[in-house]
């Protein structure tokens, strides 16, 4: 009887399709992907991006990565100034890794390329010791970046905040950077693309800052900021 059922519904399927110009399957369910959690506990390396999401992203370049441990300077210091982790936060040693596409690197921070031209990106990731530290401490990052979003015409400038949120609190903030010679108002060109930028992260207890220096645009560094934020 079950099996007479079966052919009954199919043929059923199978002359509706007929009457609508096509066939009806019944559609089987798609496998979902487990939801990302919030991170918690000592950052290792596999919280930070690898050299692969950059080829994803069309970086054509053979892709290093320099990794160390402990503490120094973080984001633009043009922007937010010469300033270091743990002077700022007071939060313990980081995770810094550089992602570059040189093995020419600064003899003081091999995650620095000795030329600009050849750092792709920099990320510093570290755990504030709970999720409350993490908030505060991701929320004073990206308030260091909002006046860089305002500079005089001609100047660098970073534009307006983009927020990625994957989960609760797992949530990303980020800003496009523009060459001086699209700042002709004081702020970012309205319709142009972002080359590069910042993104400040955090999930759980972690938090992070990312800068990219590849020309990425906002697309490409849309996807670049939520697999940041997505692993850390």
């Amino acid at each position: 009887m079950r099996a007479r059922k079966i052919v009954v519904v199919m043929a059923a399927a199978v002359g509706l399709g007929l009457l609508a110009g096509r066939f009806v399957v019944p559609a089987r369910s798609a496998g979902t992907a487990p939801p990302a959690r919030p991170a918690g506990g000592p950052v290792t390396a596999r919280h930070l991006l690898d050299a692969d999401e950059f080829r994803k992203a069309g970086i054509t370049r053979r892709v290093y990565v320099q990794d160390r441990v402990g503490d120094g300077r973080y984001a633009n210091a043009a922007c937010a100034g010469e300033k270091t982790l743990g002077g700022t936060l007071g939060g313990p040693g980081a995770h810094f890794r550089g992602l570059v596409t040189t093995r020419r690197t600064d003899s003081d921070d091999p995650t620095l390329a000795v030329d600009a031209e050849d750092q792709v990106a920099r990320e510093v990731v570290a755990d504030a010791g709970s999720p409350a530290f993490a908030r505060n401490f991701f929320e004073r990052l990206v308030l260091e970046e909002v006046p860089c979003q305002t500079e005089p015409a001609g100047h660098w400038v970073y534009g307006p905040t983009r927020t990625i949120d994957v989960a609760p609190d797992i949530t990303a903030s980020w800003m496009g950077s523009y060459d001086g010679a699209l700042n002709t108002a004081g702020t970012a060109p309205r319709g142009k693309e972002p080359c590069g930028g910042i993104a400040l992260l955090r999930s759980g207890s972690h938090y992070g800052i990312l800068e990219v220096h590849a020309c990425l645009d906002g697309e490409a560094m849309t996807r670049i900021v939520r697999a940041a934020v997505t692993r850390l």
